[in-house]
């Protein structure tokens, strides 16, 4: 693979585990302008502050495995194929953030994630698919 296409796809990777990490710490708060403060998949189990740490806690591991899969890549010939086992873990986080916090409100759905759940099972089927890639 051309050097300039593999900084490419690191640059796409880290921008992504990026924002996960920067919802993980609190950011983003127009994503909870409108939450309702409880998960459609856990119901009444999780809600409120507690479901919104989870939920930080949970965007925040897939930002730090996508951002160091990011790195893995930017450096694939020192890495030796850890990229991989970091996209799936940042990816299969990322989609169990999203399957946590959404509160099934389908007019908030790209607000609240679902680009970032397609783009993680994107990065997933291609960790999978691909494992030499880099």
């Amino acid at each position: 693979m051309k050097p300039w296409l593999r900084y490419l796809i690191a640059l796409f990777i880290g921008g992504h585990g990026f924002i996960y990490f920067r919802f993980g710490l609190g950011g983003l708060p127009d994503v909870l302008r409108d939450w309702r403060g409880r998960s459609r998949l856990l119901g009444d189990l999780v809600t409120g502050d507690r479901l919104k740490a989870l939920a930080f806690g949970l965007s925040l591991a897939a930002g730090i495995a996508t951002l160091a899969c990011a790195t893995a890549v930017l450096f694939a010939g020192a890495s030796h194929g850890v990229w991989r086992p970091l996209a799936m873990i940042g990816a299969a986080v990322g989609i169990l953030f999203f399957a946590v916090f959404w509160d099934g409100q389908m007019q908030h759905l790209v607000n609240q994630g679902v680009i970032g759940v397609v783009v993680s099972a994107i990065l997933l089927v291609f960790a999978v698919m691909f494992p030499r890639a880099f």
